[in-house]
């Protein structure tokens, strides 16, 4: 039988700081649009941050019930430089298609993947310690403080015709005549 021996002299790096250092392929990365469930931890990706007309509400896909091949494909435009620059990774899929052509948006909506949750539910974790790990519910205020407006306001449809403003005609002053 033949001795194994190990041909790579460095050991693997492991552990929160393993981006950093000799033997690295990088620094870790963090990307957007990816938290996990408050209760029991499942992951999921947040395709929108707000709901129209309910502010305290997000539609969240959980990854694990995807097939594979879509999980994949899901991932990938996550983590690609479109998904990260999108506000709403939502916007973002829509014009992304998965592997077998069908538009990713799409699949997800009508084989009900996408799922309504109240945004304190939602823990966004942008790292591996507690600083990188904050509820969608504060998150959105902070975006909304940062955006100077409320988070009501960011949940409202950007597709909704503006509210007409009623105006009253007054009397022109010149044309009404005096009382006798």
């Amino acid at each position: 039988m033949a001795n194994l021996m190990n041909v790579n002299d460095q050991a693997m790096p492991m552990g929160a700081d393993s981006g950093a250092g000799e033997g690295a392929t990088g620094p870790k990365r963090h990307f957007k649009h990816i938290g996990e469930l408050v209760d029991g931890g499942a992951k999921v990706v947040i395709m929108y941050r707000t709901v129209p007309g309910e502010p305290d509400n997000c539609l969240v896909v959980g990854t694990k019930f995807l097939p594979d091949m879509y999980h994949n494909a899901l991932m990938k435009a996550v983590e690609s430089e479109g998904g990260q620059d999108a506000d709403e990774f939502a916007d973002f899929a829509s014009r992304q298609t998965f592997p077998d052509g069908t538009n990713m948006l799409a699949m997800m909506h009508n084989d009900n993947y996408i799922k309504k949750f109240k945004t304190k539910e939602i823990m966004v974790t942008f790292g591996n310690t507690a600083d990188g790990r904050i509820l969608l519910n504060k998150l959105n205020e902070m975006v909304a403080k940062d955006k100077g407006m409320s988070v009501k306001d960011m949940a409202k449809d950007p597709e909704a015709p503006a509210p007409v403003k009623k105006t009253t005609k007054k009397a022109d002053a010149k044309k009404t005549t005096a009382k006798e």
